[in-house]
């Protein structure tokens, strides 16, 4: 209606809410694999932290509406649930937004005593999510990890705001000959 990407009227909308109506709200914008980029709140949701206290860079409960909006097939129109936390009930809506790195979610929710004011409101989709305990999400079920049980070996992408303090060329901790080593064992290009 005002010719703003979604992001922007949530954004804005957060802004507003706070200052002009007294309702608290929260906001986040999470990528596909669930990692917060950005977020802010004032209604005592529980955003993840690490142990310094960041939002950014967690990765949000798979049960709220800004990872369960990305298995919605109608890209079209937003999302909305309602989702019991050890915090309380809360409506969020949410929609996938793409960019040139990829997409996105963008998401916008208040205390269930604030949906009255909300277009969305009325709809039957509810979670629960019990994060920050461990069993809620974070920890895949038994029967998968027992399946793959000492078969697997992770690895994840370093923050580059953490790549950013490290010296330019050969990094710390990694011996090279090594690396290459490895890649001529498992080197199937030949």
């Amino acid at each position: 209606m005002f010719a703003v990407s979604f992001e922007t009227a949530a954004h804005r909308f957060t802004n507003l809410s706070t200052t002009h109506f007294d309702i608290p709200v929260h906001f986040m914008k999470v990528n596909v694999d669930g990692t917060i980029t950005k977020a802010y709140e004032n209604d005592d949701v529980n955003f993840p932290t690490d142990s310094m206290g960041a939002i950014e860079g967690q990765r949000v409960c798979r049960h709220w509406t800004a990872r369960v909006v990305f298995d919605i097939p109608d890209r079209f129109n937003p999302y909305s649930q309602y989702t019991d936390t050890p915090t309380g009930t809360y409506w969020c809506t949410s929609r996938v937004q793409s960019s040139a790195s990829g997409e996105y979610s963008v998401s916008l929710g208040v205390p269930f005593n604030q949906v009255g004011y909300f277009r969305g409101r009325e709809t039957t989709s509810r979670s629960q999510s019990t994060c920050p305990d461990p069993k809620c999400c974070r920890q895949a079920p038994q029967e998968l990890e027992s399946r793959w049980a000492n078969t697997y070996w992770p690895t994840t992408s370093t923050p580059s705001s953490l790549l950013t303090t490290l010296p330019l060329g050969n990094f710390p901790g990694v011996d090279r000959t090594e690396v290459f080593e490895f890649l001529e064992r498992h080197n199937t290009i030949e």
